[in-house]
C-alpha cells in the first residue's frame, strides 16, 4: 500500500510532490514534538502517579518522589530522591537517583538491554520486628494471584554495567532483649556485563563500610544462568564487639575488644545434583581479642592472636580442611565461685543459645562431615584457675603453655601427631607428646611431669587434714593410653610417679609431722574399665614421722585426721556405701622402705616423754587386694641410741582379720626414758633397766591369740613419788617377786579375743592381761616362789607350823624353809619379814593341861608318897579333890559331886574322906573328868609367856634360814608377835610376809 502511495506520488505533478514532501516534514514534526512531550513530561508524570498509587495500594505505603525524568531521545530514565514508608514509621526504603540507559539492541536481542543502571546512595532500613517477622515481608500480598504470577515470568535482562554507590543498610532487630542495630555505610556494587541470558558472563565487585570502620569487600565474576559464580571476598577491621552487641542478651559476658580480617576464594555453581561451593585459600585472623563478665571490670580471656590460613571447603562433598591454625598470647581466668559452679558456665546463659547449640550439634554430627587441618600451633598460653569452694581458695596457674597437632583429620582411625607443654605454678613443667584419634576418640601419650609443687594444693589439704605442706615435689613419667569403645572407655596408665622433698606441719603443734625424701612408685600400672592398680615397687626413702600426745592427752595422729574422720562417718551413715561393691583390684609387687625414722612425744606427762626410732627399714612382698595368699613382711629399726626391734610375718594387709601371723622383737630398749610414765602410774621413777619384747601372734578368721614375752633387765626405781594416778598396789614387791637373781624379769601375757567383739581394744585387752599377771603374782608370791623351786601345788611357803606350846622346827617345816631359802636366792631383791604367833586357845590349853598334870603329881606324892600308886582311881580321885578345894570351896565341890548322884564331903582337919568306896564306877568316872576338866581351866597363863613363845617360834625360822638355808641376816625380818586361830587344833601356824 504505502509502495503504491509513493508511486503516485512520483508519477503526481510536480506541486503536489512538493506539498506532499512538506506535509510529511510537518507529520515528522508533529511525531517528533509529540513524542518529545509525551516522553519528556507526559511519561514521566504518568510514571510518578502510578508508581505512587501502586505502592499505597500493593504495598501500603507513603512513596514520595521528588522527580521521574526521561530522555527518550537518549534513552535514559532517573527517578530522584525518592522513598517510601509506611504510615506513622520512619523511612524504609528510598534513594538519591535511579538512573538507567536503555539500549535499542533490546529490539534484537531479544532482551532488556541496558547501557547503564545506577542507583545512587540507596537507603533500606531491614528491621526484624519483636514477632520475628521482617518488615520487607510485611509489604509483600499474602497470596499470590494466577495473572501475578504470569507477570512475575522471568524477562531476560543485560546490562553493560549495573552501579551502586553510597548505599547505606540500617538494620535493626527488635527480637533481643536490647535492640540490636547496625548501618552498613558506603555500599559500592559495580556489576559488569550483567546478563540473565545463558552463557554471558559478568564481573561484579561488592564493597560495605560501617560506622566502626569495617570493610567487606566482594568482587569477581557471575553467570546467572546457569548460575556460576567465583571471585574473593574479603573483611577488613572487623569489630568482635559488634557481634557480641547482637548477642549480648544471650550471654552473660561482654566483648571489650577485637578486631577480625579475613580474605578467601570462592566458587559457586548450580548443578544438576545442586549447588556447588568450594572456598579455597581462606585465612581469618582475631586479633586482640578481650572478654570479660558484664559484671566485672577485669578481663577473663585475652586473645592477642588467633586465626587460621589455606581454608578450604566443598560442598555438597562435606569436606572442609585448614592448613594452619594458630593462637598465641591467649590469658584465661577462670575460677569455680563457692557454690562450685565455673564462672565461665554462666557467661553462655541464654536457654535459647542452648537449646540452638543442641540441635546444632545434633544436625551436625548426622551430616558425616569430613574435616581436616594440617597443623594446629598454640603458643605461650597462660591460664588462672582459682578454686572458691574452699578457703583460702585454691589456685593454680599455668603458663607457657604451647600445643602443636599435625594431621588432625575426623576420618575413622587416622592419628595425629599431638604434642603438648607447659608450667604449673611457674615451676612444674608437664610435657605430653604421642598420637591422638579424633573418630573414635583415642589417645597414646607419652607424659614427663616435673618437678610439680604441692604447695599450692594446700587449701584442698585444709578440708581433709590439719596438717601445713612445707615442700613436696611430684613427678611423673609414663605412657597414657585413652580409647573409646563401645561398652565404656578404656584408660590406662604406664609409668613411674615420684613424691620428692615431702614435709609436713602439724598445725595444731607447729612442728614436723610426717616426711621423706623419696616415695617412688615404681613400674605403676592404673586402669580404668575395667579398674585395677599394679605397682611393681614402692620405694620410700628416710621416712619421717612423729606421734604426740599433747597436754590435753590428745594425739596428733588423730586430730590431724578429726575433719576426714567426720566426713567418713557421714560416709558410713549412708546405706548405698556398703561393702556389697567389688574391692578395687590391687597388686604391689614389693614395699621397700629405708633409713626411716619416727619418734614419739607425750607432753601429757611429767616430765615431758620422748622416745626416737631410726634406721628402719623394712620389706613387703606380694601384696594384693584379690589374691587369698598373704604377703612376707620384714622390718627392722633401732630405738633411741641403743635399742633394736624387729619383726617378720606374713599376711593379707587387704584383709589382716583373715590370716596374719607375725612375730616381733625388741631388744635393749633404755627403761629410764619410761620414767614419765613409771611416776604417773607407778608412783617411782626408773632409775635404770632394759626392756626387751618377744611377741607372737595368729589372726584367723577374726580371732586373736598372742603370746607376749617381756623380759626386763637390772630395773631399779628410785624413790616413791606422790601420784594420784598411781596404782595402789605394791610395785616394789611384784619387782622383787619377778626379777630372779640376775636382775631379769620374765613375764609372758598371752591374749586372746575376737576383733568384730563391740568394744575390741587390742590395748585394752594387752592392759587386763598384764594387769592379771601381775595382779595374781601379787596376790600369791608365795606361789611364785615355790613355783620356782619345783615345789608341789599344795605346799604353801607362807606359813610355818609348830606343834602346840612348841618353837622346834618340825621335819615338814624345816624342808619348807630350804625350799623358801632356795627361792629367796632366786629373788635376791625381796626380803621375808617373820612374825611369830602363838594361839591363845591351842597353845593355852595345851600349857594348862601340862601345868596340870605337874601339880596332880605333886599333890599324889604328898598324898601316898609315890607317884605310882596314883593309878588308883581312888587316890587319884582324892588328890582331884584336894586340888578343887583349894582351888574353888567345899561348896563348888559338893555342886560337882551332886551332879553326878554322891553325897557331899564333910569339912574334917583338913582332910576329906572319900565316899562310899561302892558308888558306881561309871559316874565317878565322869566325876573325875569333870574336876580335871574344872582344874585344866583354872590354871593361869600369861600373856607374856604366850609372846615368848611367838617369839621364840620366829626366831627359830630365821635362825633356821640363815644357818640352814644360806639366807643373809639382812634380809630377814621380824615382825611383832601376834595372837592367832590355828584351823588345825593339832599345830599352830606362823606366817611369813614378802617384802622389797
Amino acid at each position: 500500500m504505502v509502495n503504491s502511495a509513493l508511486r503516485r506520488v512520483r508519477t503526481s505533478p510536480a506541486w503536489i510532490r512538493k506539498r506532499w514532501v512538506r506535509n510529511s516534514a510537518l507529520g515528522v514534526v508533529i511525531i517528533l514534538l509529540i513524542y518529545t512531550l509525551v516522553g519528556f513530561f507526559l511519561v514521566p508524570y504518568l510514571l510518578e502517579k502510578q508508581l505512587i498509587n501502586y505502592l499505597k495500594e500493593n504495598l501500603g505505603v507513603e512513596a514520595k518522589v521528588k522527580e521521574i525524568t526521561l530522555n527518550p531521545y537518549a534513552l535514559t530514565l532517573a527517578v530522584n530522591n525518592f522513598s517510601f514508608h509506611k504510615s506513622g514509621h520512619p523511612k524504609l526504603f528510598g534513594f538519591k537517583q535511579f538512573y538507567a540507559n536503555f539500549e535499542l539492541s533490546s529490539i534484537f536481542r531479544k532482551a532488556w538491554a541496558f547501557q547503564k543502571i545506577s542507583l545512587t546512595k540507596p537507603y533500606l532500613r531491614l528491621q526484624i520486628n519483636k514477632n520475628g517477622q521482617v518488615n520487607l515481608a510485611e509489604l509483600l500480598p499474602a497470596d499470590e494471584t494466577p495473572a501475578l504470577k504470569e507477570r512475575k515470568k522471568e524477562v531476560p535482562l543485560t546490562s553493560d554495567q549495573i552501579l551502586i554507590t553510597g548505599g547505606d543498610i540500617h538494620f535493626i532487630d527488635l527480637t533481643q532483649p536490647t535492640p540490636f542495630e547496625k548501618k552498613l555505610e558506603a555500599i559500592n556494587v559495580d556489576l559488569k556485563k550483567f546478563s540473565t541470558l545463558p552463557e554471558n558472563d559478568g564481573s561484579y565487585s561488592f564493597k560495605a563500610t560501617t560506622q566502626a570502620g569495617e570493610i567487606l569487600r566482594w568482587k569477581g565474576e557471575v553467570t546467572l544462568s546457569p548460575l556460576h559464580s567465583k571471585g574473593t571476598f574479603e573483611l577488613v577491621g572487623g569489630k568482635a564487639r559488634t557481634l557480641w552487641k547482637y548477642l549480648r542478651d544471650q550471654v552473660a559476658f561482654e566483648i571489650t575488644s577485637g578486631r577480625m580480617d579475613g580474605r578467601g576464594n570462592y566458587t559457586l555453581e548450580s548443578q544438576e545434583r545442586g549447588l556447588q561451593i568450594i572456598l579455597k585459600g581462606v585465612t581469618f585472623a582475631l586479633t586482640q581479642l578481650g572478654l570479660k563478665p558484664k559484671e566485672g571490670n577485669r578481663e577473663i580471656l585475652t586473645v592477642p592472636k588467633l586465626g587460621f590460613s589455606g581454608g578450604q571447603l566443598r560442598w555438597p562433598e562435606k569436606i572442609i580442611g585448614v592448613k594452619f591454625i594458630y593462637m598465641g598470647g591467649t590469658q584465661v581466668r577462670a575460677w569455680l565461685n563457692k557454690q562450685g559452679a565455673l564462672n565461665w558456665q554462666k557467661l553462655f546463659k541464654s536457654k535459647k543459645a542452648d537449646r540452638k547449640m543442641t540441635e546444632s550439634t545434633a544436625n551436625s554430627s548426622s551430616l558425616s562431615w569430613r574435616a581436616a587441618i594440617k597443623k594446629i600451633k598454640v603458643e605461650n598460653v597462660s591460664a588462672s584457675l582459682q578454686d572458691r569452694t574452699i578457703e583460702p581458695p585454691a589456685t593454680l596457674n599455668i603458663s607457657d603453655l604451647g600445643l602443636q597437632l599435625i594431621d588432625v583429620t575426623s576420618v575413622p582411625g587416622l592419628a595425629s601427631t599431638f604434642n603438648l607443654q607447659f608450667h604449673l605454678n611457674k615451676q612444674g613443667q608437664l610435657l605430653a607428646r604421642g598420637h591422638v584419634t579424633a573418630l573414635p576418640p583415642s589417645a597414646d601419650l607419652e607424659i614427663h611431669l616435673e618437678s610439680l609443687s604441692l604447695l599450692p594444693f594446700q587449701p584442698y589439704l585444709n578440708r581433709f587434714l590439719k596438717l601445713k605442706l612445707i615442700s613436696g615435689n611430684l613427678e611423673a613419667k609414663g605412657n597414657v593410653a585413652y580409647a573409646q569403645s563401645n561398652d565404656a572407655p578404656n584408660f590406662q596408665f604406664k609409668g613411674d610417679l615420684v613424691l620428692q622433698k615431702f614435709a609436713a606441719e602439724d598445725t595444731l603443734l607447729d612442728e614436723r609431722f610426717l616426711g621423706w625424701e623419696n616415695l617412688k612408685f615404681e613400674r605403676v600400672l592404673v586402669g580404668l574399665f575395667p579398674s585395677r592398680i599394679h605397682i611393681d615397687n614402692i620405694a620410700l626413702d628416710a621416712p619421717y614421722g612423729k606421734v604426740t600426745i599433747n597436754e590435753n592427752k590428745k594425739i596428733n595422729i588423730k586430730e590431724v585426721l578429726s575433719p576426714l574422720a567426720g566426713k567418713k562417718e557421714s560416709q558410713s551413715a549412708d546405706p548405698s556405701s556398703t561393702s556389697a561393691s567389688k574391692p578395687l583390684p590391687i597388686a604391689i609387687n614389693s614395699i621397700r622402705i629405708k633409713k626411716g625414722s619416727a619418734n614419739f612425744a607425750d607432753l601429757s606427762v611429767s616430765p615431758k616423754f620422748s622416745m626416737g626410732i631410726h634406721s628402719l627399714q623394712s620389706e613387703i612382698q606380694n601384696l594384693s587386694s584379690m589374691d587369698q595368699g598373704r604377703s612376707s613382711i620384714s622390718l627392722e629399726g633401732t630405738v633411741e641410741s641403743y635399742g633394736e626391734m624387729s619383726m617378720t610375718g606374713k599376711s593379707n594387709l587387704f584383709a589382716l582379720e583373715r590370716a596374719t601371723e607375725f612375730s616381733a622383737f625388741a631388744r635393749n630398749i633404755a627403761l629410764p626414758e619410761f620414767t614419765p610414765y613409771a611416776t604417773e602410774f607407778l608412783g617411782y621413777p626408773i632409775e635404770k633397766g632394759k626392756l626387751s619384747l618377744d611377741l607372737t601372734y595368729r589372726i584367723k578368721e577374726d580371732q586373736i591369740q598372742g603370746k607376749n614375752g617381756i623380759l626386763l633387765k637390772n630395773l631399779d626405781l628410785g624413790k616413791k613419788v606422790e601420784s594420784p594416778k598411781a596404782i595402789d598396789a605394791p610395785i616394789k614387791l611384784a619387782i622383787g617377786l619377778l626379777k630372779d637373781s640376775q636382775g631379769k624379769i620374765a613375764i609372758q601375757v598371752p591374749i586372746e579375743g575376737n576383733l568384730n567383739a563391740p568394744k575390741f581394744s587390742y590395748g585394752h585387752l594387752i592392759g587386763e592381761a598384764l594387769t592379771g599377771v601381775i595382779g595374781k603374782v601379787i596376790s600369791s608370791p608365795f606361789r611364785l616362789l615355790g613355783s620356782l623351786v619345783g615345789a608341789k601345788e599344795d605346799v604353801d611357803l607362807g606359813f610355818i607350823e609348830f606343834r602346840p606350846m612348841g618353837s622346834k622346827l618340825l621335819p615338814p617345816a624345816q624342808e619348807k624353809l630350804l625350799q623358801l631359802a632356795k627361792a629367796l636366792k632366786k629373788r635376791p631383791e625381796l626380803q621375808l619379814q617373820i612374825q611369830g604367833r602363838y594361839d591363845p586357845i591351842t597353845d593355852s590349853n595345851f600349857w594348862k593341861k601340862e601345868k596340870f598334870e605337874v601339880i596332880l603329881s605333886d599333890q599324889l606324892k604328898q598324898q601316898s608318897g609315890a607317884s605310882d600308886k596314883g593309878k588308883n582311881a581312888l587316890v587319884r580321885q582324892q588328890a582331884l579333890e584336894q586340888l578343887y578345894l583349894k582351888q574353888f570351896s567345899i561348896k563348888s565341890l559338893n555342886q560337882q559331886r551332886a551332879q553326878y548322884g554322891l553325897q557331899p564331903v564333910k569339912t574334917g582337919a583338913g582332910n576329906v574322906e572319900p565316899n562310899n568306896a561302892s558308888s558306881l564306877e561309871k559316874k565317878l568316872s565322869s566325876y573325875r573328868k569333870a574336876l580335871e576338866k574344872k582344874l585344866i581351866e583354872a590354871q593361869p597363863v600369861s600373856k607374856n609367856k604366850l609372846q615368848q613363845l611367838g617369839q621364840e617360834r620366829a626366831n627359830a625360822i630365821k635362825a633356821y634360814l640363815v644357818s640352814k638355808g644360806g639366807i643373809q641376816e639382812k634380809r630377814l625380818g621380824i615382825l611383832q608377835v601376834e595372837s592367832t586361830q590355828s584351823p588345825a587344833k593339832d599345830f599352830v601356824r606362823c606366817q611369813l610376809h614378802i617384802s622389797s
